[in-house]
């Protein structure tokens, strides 16, 4: 077969265990297993198969002609692509599957066409064909074809009217199930032209917001209610409301959730399609993310002594509070910190509960995702402390706690859920990193220039804080005089507020405000270079362009 001398793409799994198809009720659902090399006889049980049409860019569509050698229907014409999901693998996953088995294609965005479509047909030997099969459209970036001989005797690319008009005229020339299929899709999609730019999705940004809105909700019901278990019914001394309750008020309804909207729209842009098994792992990967983001913004505030979040107390000064209240023995400053340390990692635990039981490529992009944040705040802290003010390092960090985990990896899990190909995984994360360092340059003017309104949090913070920012990397370059000695002084005990809002005005009369918008024009401008050249959907890059300008030039 020819895939023994093609490497499959990522997201490809091929497997030489069995080649078992799923033997299904009259209800779809799954009643055990059965050889696909035995199963069909003049007795074929009810099972799951799948169909696929292929279109190219220009909204033609592949039709193969069955080998000869085949023991049913040979040498009929038929669609691109059928075959059947093994136990333990989705449809979609089959699909891309076989597709790259039989054809050599590399498959973009799947589209369900007829997602209840079933059939029975005899062969001329007798042998019967009994298939809940779901049709698909897939799109492809190109038309060459690497075909299995075994499996495919000819092929074409012809226009969808024709097609249409084809199996009108002589249906006896395709396959019962072509013959059957077209006509279907033809009336449930009138006057569609399924073009490689699927201008039929549809997005609903506003609707994934509210699906993660609404899991974030059960996931914090479920904990409050295990909790009591874990808690031994013991209600807590000294705080006014218990870490989930305390969690759930930090987490639901707070906050843009633009890494829900980045993963979003990588989803979109890689073809993926609402109500589907693929969409409820982005559902759900997103969700992790928030609840990553949060667990990030707890520790960062213990770490930089945050005294403000949001336009509320972070949560050490909350806990100091109600530690002070309740007349708590001990420091309670020290008693803040550890609360908040400990809320942030029960909301890694939840983070990670929602995270299992994801697809494997899914759960590979949370780990790196997690170990790198972590990896980019040890970064910011000693770097901090050895007084960094190179750009390099600025870069690195604005990169590993900033940009990669709010854009590139939310892209990245998104494309994954949809199942992308490699190359629109790598589409997506050069935009991703180009957008990342826009909105980790625009955190760097707000935390110096932003209005403590609007953001919820002092101006100036990050300079008081020491935080090592490309801005400071610029200022380290353009500052002289008064300027570069206070300038120096960032990160000791001799820099204040005050000083904070000397330098701040420094770096505005050195023009160092100005050439940030510049670099953060520059990396948007490169975002979208990556898209105008991609074969992504149309739908998914136009999102993809709002969201980008939308980050680039927030004001919080």
């Amino acid at each position: 077969m020819m895939t023994a001398f093609l490497t499959p793409p990522r997201g490809i799994r091929l497997s030489d265990v069995g080649d078992d198809v799923v033997l299904v009720d009259e209800a779809g659902q799954p009643v055990g297993c059965a050889d696909r090399a035995t199963v069909h006889t003049d007795a074929t049980p009810l099972h799951l198969a799948f169909s696929t049409y292929l279109f190219d860019r220009t909204g033609a569509v592949l039709v193969t002609r069955r080998a000869l050698a085949k023991s049913t229907w040979p040498g009929v014409w038929t669609n691109s692509c059928c075959g059947h999901p093994r136990p333990g693998e989705s449809v979609e996953e089959a699909v891309r599957r076989r597709v790259w088995e039989e054809l050599g294609l590399q498959l973009g965005p799947l589209m369900p066409l007829l997602p209840d479509f079933r059939y029975r047909a005899i062969d001329a030997s007798g042998i019967v064909e009994h298939e809940i099969c779901p049709v698909y459209a897939g799109f492809v970036a190109h038309r060459e074809l690497a075909p299995d001989p075994e499996e495919v005797a000819e092929w074409a690319w012809v226009p969808w009217p024709d097609l249409v008009a084809a199996v009108s005229a002589t249906p006896q020339v395709y396959s019962p199930w072509a013959a059957l299929q077209v006509p279907l899709i033809d009336i449930a999609f009138p006057g569609a032209q399924f073009a490689g730019d699927r201008q039929h999705i549809e997005a609903d940004v506003d609707s994934a917001v509210r699906d993660v809105e609404a899991l974030l909700a059960d996931e914090i019901e479920s904990l409050a209610g295990e909790w009591e278990t874990y808690a031994g019914g013991l209600r807590p001394d000294i705080l006014a409301e218990d870490l989930p309750g305390w969690l759930g008020e930090l987490l639901l309804g707070r906050g843009k959730r633009v890494r829900v909207m980045m993963a979003y729209w990588g989803y979109l842009a890689a073809g993926g399609t609402h109500d589907s098994a693929a969409y409820r792992s982005l559902v759900r990967a997103a969700a992790a993310v928030e609840v990553l983001h949060l667990f990030a913004l707890l520790h960062d505030d213990v770490m930089d002594e945050s005294t403000s979040r949001r336009g509320r107390p972070s949560a050490q000064v909350q806990a100091a509070e109600w530690h002070r209240l309740a007349g708590g023995l001990g420091e309670r400053e020290l008693f803040g910190r550890n609360l908040a340390v400990l809320l942030g990692d029960l909301a890694h635990t939840i983070a990670d509960r929602l995270v299992d039981g994801l697809p494997p490529e899914l759960r590979k992009i949370w780990y790196v995702m997690s170990v790198e944040l972590i990896a980019g705040q040890r970064a910011d802290l000693t770097g901090a402390a050895a007084g960094r003010r190179d750009r390099a390092h600025a870069e690195h960090v604005a990169a590993t706690t900033s940009g990669r985990y709010t854009v590139t990896r939310p892209l990245q899990l998104g494309a994954a859920a949809a199942g992308a190909s490699t190359t629109i995984v790598e589409t997506l994360t050069a935009y991703g990193d180009h957008l990342g360092r826009a909105f980790a340059l625009r955190d760097d003017y707000l935390g110096v220039w932003g209005d403590p309104a609007v953001t919820g949090k002092p101006a100036g913070d990050d300079l008081v804080e020491a935080k090592a920012t490309v801005l400071l990397a610029l200022a380290e370059e353009r500052l002289t005089g008064r300027a570069a000695e206070l300038l120096q002084r960032v990160g000791t005990a001799a820099f204040g507020c005050e000083d904070a809002a000397a330098l701040s005005a420094a770096m505005r009369d050195a023009g160092i405000d100005t050439g940030l918008d510049r670099l953060v024009s520059e990396a948007v401008a490169a975002g979208f270079t990556v898209l105008d050249s991609s074969t992504l959907t149309s739908v998914g890059i136009s999102g993809l362009r709002a969201a980008g300008r939308a980050l680039a030039w927030r004001d919080a």
